[in-house]
């Protein structure tokens, strides 16, 4: 499926006295370009956001200002130029290597490269300690390569991982 990476600022108002995220008003965009869906539903269906885990609303740096807060959603190039139009403040269209960096960079970077079931590993551990000897599936909740519960490789650290697990191209040419 080829999208349109659209990097969006996301500020803050107050509502009913409490402070809420404010982000652009996408259900203005016509029903026909967000498959007739809720604009949190059609962006879900692509993959979702990708939020700025470096900087939030509070702290500043050279990529957000104070008071905005950055996120990345993957649309279809018809979606992004009317974000374009319609919040040109707020929405902007990456290259692919912005993508790649802001995805890479900032939105997953405190991810981990293996996810650890703890549960799983303290029973393997425990079995040790017991002198029992591991099994099949012992050695392959130890590979994060292997499907089994354990350790398993995060399939989307990466912008290229992502990618592919999502079937997802650039569009060229935005």
């Amino acid at each position: 499926m080829q999208l349109v990476p659209l990097k969006v600022k996301i500020g803050l108002k107050n509502e009913n006295g409490h402070t809420v995220h404010a982000f652009p008003s996408f259900n203005d965009i016509a029903p026909n370009l967000r498959d007739n869906l809720d604009w949190s539903y059609f962006i879900d269906q692509f993959g979702g956001w990708h939020y700025d885990k470096i900087i939030g609303h509070m702290e500043q740096d050279a990529e957000s200002p104070t008071g905005i807060w950055l996120g990345m959603i993957l649309v279809p190039n018809s979606f992004a130029q009317e974000a374009i139009k319609l919040f040109p403040e707020s929405c902007q269209i990456l290259t692919e290597l912005e993508a790649e960096k802001f995805y890479n960079e900032r939105a997953h970077i405190r991810e981990p490269e293996v996810f650890e079931d703890a549960e799983v590993l303290q029973a393997i551990v425990a079995k040790q300690r017991l002198g029992i000897p591991q099994n099949q599936d012992d050695i392959n909740a130890l590979n994060p390569d292997h499907p089994q519960i354990g350790r398993r490789r995060n399939p989307n650290k990466t912008w290229n991982q992502y990618k592919i697990n999502r079937v997802i191209t650039i569009e060229k040419n935005q």
